[in-house]
């Protein structure tokens, strides 16, 4: 037997093999891309998410705001009706405006603007353990013309008209327009 010499060339690799060397390398690089793009949107799709759950969340406590000031502002006027008690301090009820003009209530720049009415809803009614507000939710009252057939004029009834403002916790204090969450609430309440 021949011992194997030190100088016999290794066995050489087939021609197909060799041309498969690089082919692995591209589809870990392809496989790499997907998975990153997969990635992406998914992280952009739960920003998204998170970014419009956020959005609702301000927009329902705007809501809780505007109602805590309807209610608010019609338990006063019950309240001033039907007991005699006093109107909170600063609130006061409009009287009738003409029959062709428009409420005050729904005029934005009485709002903004002169605030003619305007009562802010005390901050120890609105603000609670789960939500601070900035600016606090406002409420204009003024009592509804009814036209008098027999005397073609207005008479003052117990019938009123409540528009309430409520904000989001992001709204910043102040009295000029808000930026931010604003929702508008309007009730007729008849104290009998």
């Amino acid at each position: 037997m021949k011992k194997p010499s030190m100088s016999q060339p290794r066995t050489t690799v087939p021609l197909a093999a060799r041309d498969q060397r690089g082919v692995v390398l591209i589809i870990a690089l392809v496989m790499l891309v997907v998975i990153s793009l997969l990635a992406t949107f998914s992280i952009r799709n739960a920003l998204s998410s998170e970014g419009v759950s956020g959005n609702v969340r301000t927009t329902q406590l705007a809501t809780q705001a505007a109602e805590v000031a309807l209610r608010y502002c019609e338990d006063a006027i019950v309240n001033n009706v039907k007991n005699g008690t006093l109107l909170p301090s600063g609130m006061t009820v409009q009287p009738p405006v003409a029959a062709a003009s428009a409420p005050l209530g729904v005029n934005t720049a009485n709002w903004d603007g002169t605030r003619t009415g305007v009562f802010v809803i005390p901050t120890a009614s609105v603000n609670l353990a789960s939500a601070t507000f900035a600016r606090m939710p406002e409420c204009v009252s003024e009592q509804i013309p009814i036209v008098n057939a027999t005397a073609n004029g207005l008479t003052t009834t117990s019938t009123y008209l409540i528009t309430a403002r409520g904000f989001g916790p992001e709204v910043a204090s102040g009295t000029g327009r808000p930026e931010g969450s604003e929702v508008w609430m309007q009730s007729t309440l008849e104290v009998p």
